[in-house]
């Protein structure tokens, strides 16, 4: 009886001794997990921060075409009253990018600055501009009033162009249509200057100077047209759209037939 119960007393501490592991581990675990989650929290604030402070450094920088430059010591010719037709372009002028071209060494490929950008569409900038020039010159009016002759622009290149690693110019075509009762006149003119550094804020101000070159020549030459002829002629049509461009659609005349409505 005394070893049969001795036996069964050693049983009984042996078989307790995995429970009271047992009980034990759940204990550790519970403290290993909630470590294991702060380290794990810890590491995605930590690649957060980094992520917040690289997109910081990429700040992006907004230019316009500046002031308008001062007034030539000599007046330019003064104009009759005008309309401006908008401004059109292609279609990579909508977005507001400043782009460039590596002459030298990728001729074919037009690229944007990461980090340059206009305010506005390069279109509605030079457009502001065309409209600021002409009424200083004359007398700007609003585009229905028919009575005088109207002057449209379509921006062909507006680019910043590099001829070497150091050295690039600002290259602005625009293609000048002036219309009253039909064609007055039609001119395609090129403008470039010298950018005073290699980089964005060096294109801008080389575009800006482009920009203004060339419409200072639009409205020299518009000064040559017959435009109070035109406008002694009587007053012209209003188009029912803007003048044709590249997103203008034909619209239907009263001669255009219309389809037959399906049968019930």
């Amino acid at each position: 009886m005394t070893q049969v119960s001795a036996l069964a007393r050693l049983s009984t501490r042996r078989t307790a001794r995995p429970h009271a592991a047992s009980d034990a581990a759940p204990g550790i675990a519970g403290r290993v997990a909630p470590m294991a989650r702060l380290a794990a929290l810890a590491l995605l604030a930590a690649l957060a921060g980094c992520s917040v402070f690289s997109s910081g450094s990429q700040s992006t920088t907004t230019y316009d075409l500046g002031p308008l430059a001062a007034a030539p010591s000599q007046a330019p010719a003064r104009l009759p009253k005008l309309r401006v037709a908008e401004t059109d372009g292609p279609t990579w002028m909508d977005g507001r990018g400043v782009y460039y071209r590596l002459q030298y060494t990728q001729a074919q490929r037009l690229q944007a600055y990461s980090t340059q950008r206009w305010v506005d569409a390069p279109t509605r900038l030079f457009d502001d501009r065309l409209r600021d020039a002409v009424s200083g010159r004359g007398a700007l009016t609003w585009y229905g009033d028919t009575s005088v002759p109207a002057i449209k622009v379509d921006l062909l290149g507006f680019e910043q162009v590099f001829d070497s690693p150091t050295s690039s110019r600002g290259v602005v075509r625009a293609r000048a249509t002036v219309f009253h009762k039909g064609l007055l006149g039609q001119k395609t003119f090129v403008a470039e200057q010298p950018a005073p550094s290699a980089d964005g804020a060096g294109g801008v101000k080389a575009l800006s100077a482009s920009a203004d070159a060339v419409i200072a020549a639009i409205l020299d030459w518009a000064a040559t047209l017959p435009l109070e002829v035109a406008a002694a002629s009587g007053p012209a049509q209003l188009p029912r759209a803007n003048p044709p461009a590249r997103d203008a659609v034909p619209l239907p005349t009263a001669q255009t037939p219309k389809p037959t409505p399906p049968r019930p």
